[in-house]
């Protein structure tokens, strides 16, 4: 199978919107990001290198990230990117892509991807073999597949909301499900049920592969499609790492799919949108109990009362 590398120029300060452009449009080669201010950074605190290419430090102040697709994807994947890019607004320049000749690059990935630890639960790639010390929750991922492999901050935010609360003999609703994270550690959780969906293709099919590996089939059930196609589901706890713009445009059809004091657990928001998500749920009739900030992203727990 032939991969290409797509190439944004961004700045410093767009590169962490720019690769969660990449994981919001469902790549299955994982992203890659070059910037000269984090070698910088490093230097300041005298931390460099025995080595450091004067290339890179005398070079433009571009940043790069790249995003990896197989051949089939590209032209479809550039134009979803772009729309995204739009959407974030974020500061961005010239796209390019390259074809990769490495024949083996497809495994070489593996090496970049390491145990995730939020609270609870790990998120343990299945290659690792990982000495749970701490006895924590353990989910094995295949992380190649589709968005949601723990490295992102939205998704550790959302692990760390989940390890406030108690799953035992619950029904869960996880909504974009992506790689099947959060519905997968809902279940591993002791929650009776845990309904995963997604309306993308690879996200779907990348989910019941990792259900399958967790050995949770018994008590999940993922569908490729929208809640809002649902009419007979309930659940105690809603997850729905998002964004910011869908979990508005999802907000009056939350109360139908909650259980009385039914607890919702949003991620995926940027800083700059916090308090219009906030608005709107407590319009509703949320309550907040708790929230949590990464980075840009933040997390916040509602409760309907």
């Amino acid at each position: 199978m032939k991969w290409y590398e797509i190439i944004v120029n961004t700045t410093s300060e767009g590169t962490e919107l720019v690769a969660d452009a990449f994981f919001s449009i469902g790549l299955t080669g994982g992203v890659k990001i070059i910037d000269k201010n984090d070698v910088l950074d490093i230097i300041k605190n005298d931390k460099a290198w025995d080595y450091i290419d004067e290339k890179l430090l005398n070079s433009a102040d571009v940043a790069k990230v790249s995003g990896f697709v197989s051949v089939e994807q590209l032209s479809n994947k550039v134009a979803e990117l772009i729309e995204v890019l739009k959407f974030y607004n974020v500061d961005y320049g010239e796209i390019t892509y390259k074809e990769i000749n490495d024949s083996d690059w497809y495994h070489q990935w593996k090496r970049y991807y390491s145990v995730i630890e939020a609270d609870k639960f790990a998120i343990v790639p299945k290659w690792i073999k990982y000495q749970n010390t701490q006895n924590k929750i353990v989910i094995l991922m295949d992380p190649g597949m589709a968005f949601g492999t723990g490295e992102h901050e939205s998704t550790k935010i959302c692990l760390k909301l989940m390890s406030q609360v108690d799953f035992k003999s619950k029904q869960v609703i996880d909504i974009g499900t992506g790689s099947g994270i959060l519905g997968i550690g809902a279940a591993l959780s002791g929650a009776c049920h845990c309904y995963m969906c997604d309306i993308d293709s690879t996200a779907f099919h990348a989910a019941k592969q990792n259900i399958s590996l967790n050995n949770v089939n018994s008590n999940t059930t993922v569908e490729l499609g929208n809640l809002r196609q649902k009419s007979n589901i309930k659940g105690n706890i809603i997850l729905a790492n998002l964004t910011a713009d869908i979990l508005i445009g999802l907000s009056d059809d939350m109360p139908k799919y909650l259980e009385k004091e039914g607890v919702i657990i949003c991620s995926g928001i940027i800083q700059s949108r916090r308090q219009e998500v906030i608005d709107k749920y407590l319009s509703l009739g949320f309550t907040i109990l708790s929230e949590i900030s990464m980075g840009e992203w933040v997390g916040i727990k509602f409760q309907y009362r």
